[in-house]
This record gives structure tokens, sequence and C-alpha cells, in this order.
């Protein structure tokens, strides 16, 4: 009995694995949410690429993958993604685990704010964002795990003011401990005009805090200093309360 068992996995194993092997890569089409779009696309679905990756209409850069097989007896799908584009690459491992719950993994890599403002991030802000996340879960489009860091590097603001606001880092996996969902410790880097200690968590029901302090950094100017004043009154160090919630 347990080497029909054996036998029948190897079996689906194999007939799993000559469907990646040779179904065309424009299958992946019928799979991606409206909002994404690949265009130029060649290769199977083992193994292929995209001219263009699009979200939301906005063009982020060519895509190349290759399937890993040995997650196929589990029914799910092991890629190795490279988005590259013209600011650089990121690298990835991309996990298909069912139809509404996907996972990246040894996300590396960066892009320009500039390439993401309108999607992720208001427009007319410049910087760097690099990435080094080992690990992030959504389920149905939805984020509900993560561990790693992401830096924004030399983060300005819009004109006509344009101000060097600072370098920040975000360790996700940190911050408060015990709770369900996503945590994070954001911290700014000594540089710029900002000095920012806080949390982050998100939660699986989509609500979201934002807990620590803001002080303005030794070249903010008095306008700057003044705008902070909203926070409440600071503590001997200039230090002010950041308290931020809401849903998403």
């Amino acid at each position: 009995m347990r080497r029909t068992t054996l036998l029948v996995i190897a079996g689906v194993a194999a007939f799993l694995l000559f469907l990646v092997a040779f179904l065309p890569a424009t299958l992946l089409l019928r799979f991606l949410p409206p909002e994404v779009t690949l265009r130029g696309v060649t290769g199977t679905v083992w193994r292929g690429s995209a001219a263009d990756l699009r979200f939301r209409d906005r063009s982020l850069g060519s895509l190349d993958w290759l399937n890993r097989p040995w997650k196929l007896a589990a029914l799910q799908l092991d890629y190795s993604v490279s988005l590259r584009h013209v600011d650089g690459t990121i690298d990835m491992d991309v996990i298909l685990q069912g139809p509404r719950r996907i996972a990246f993994e040894h996300v590396h890599g960066g892009f320009p704010v500039g390439q993401v403002q309108g999607l992720i991030s208001p427009a007319g802000w410049s910087g760097q964002v690099d990435l080094d996340v080992s690990r992030l879960e959504l389920e149905g489009g939805f984020p509900v795990a993560a561990e790693g860091r992401i830096v924004a590097r030399d983060l300005t603001s819009p004109p006509p003011r344009r101000m060097d606001i600072g370098s920040f880092e975000l360790v996700l996996g940190a911050g408060s401990v015990g709770g369900e969902g996503i945590s994070g410790r954001l911290q700014d880097l000594g540089s710029g005009l900002m000095r920012v200690r806080a949390t982050l968590d998100l939660k699986r029901d989509r609500t979201y805090t934002i807990t620590g302090e803001v002080a303005a950094g030794p070249e903010a100017d008095e306008a700057l200093r003044r705008s902070l004043a909203f926070l409440g009154p600071p503590d001997s160090l200039g230090r002010r309360p950041l308290a931020i919630e809401g849903s998403l």
C-alpha cells in the first residue's frame, strides 16, 4: 500500500513537472490581478520573460522567471524572479501557495522613489529605496507577515521647498511582541532634518498604529520646527510624541 502511494505521488509530481515545463508563458496572463499586466511575454510557464511589467498602467521594468520544481509535489509553484528596471534590479523568490496566498522570499535590490510615485508614494518626492526582505506573505493581496529590512535614503520633499528629510530604516519583524500581523521598528539614520523613533503594527483586520517620537534635526529651519508643534509639547530633548492609527 505504501509503495502504491509513493508511486501515485511520483506520478502526480511528474505530470505537474510536464505541465510547467511546456505550458506557454502567456497562460500566466489569465491569473494576473486586473491592475497587473505583462507585455512582450515569451517562453514557458517553466522559464520565460516579459519585456514590460505594468502596475496600474505604470511600467516597472522587464521580468524574468525560472521555476524551481521541488515544491510541485506540495502543489506549490516556486519561482526565481528578477525585475530589471533602468536604475537596477530586484531579485526574489516567489512562491504561489494557493489561489489567495503568495509569499516573496529573499527580496534584494532597490528602486528610486520616483518610479513608484502615485502608486505607493506621493508625487514629487525623490530618494532611493533599498530592499533586504527575507519574507513577505500576502493573503488576498494584503500583507499578513513580513521579516526583513527596508531603507529609504536621501528622501527629499516635493518642490518648491525641496527639503532633505533624511534617511530612514524600517526593520520588519521588530516592534511590539505577541500580536498578530506585521510589526516593525522605524528609525532615522542620523541625517537630514528629521529624527524619528517609532514602532509600526499592521493587523490582519487592516488596522494600523504608529507610535513613537519625532524631533527636528540640528539643521531644521524654524518653519519645520513650527510644523511639528501640532504633535504636542516636546520633552527636555525636543522630542514630540507620535501617535497615528487608522485602517487600510
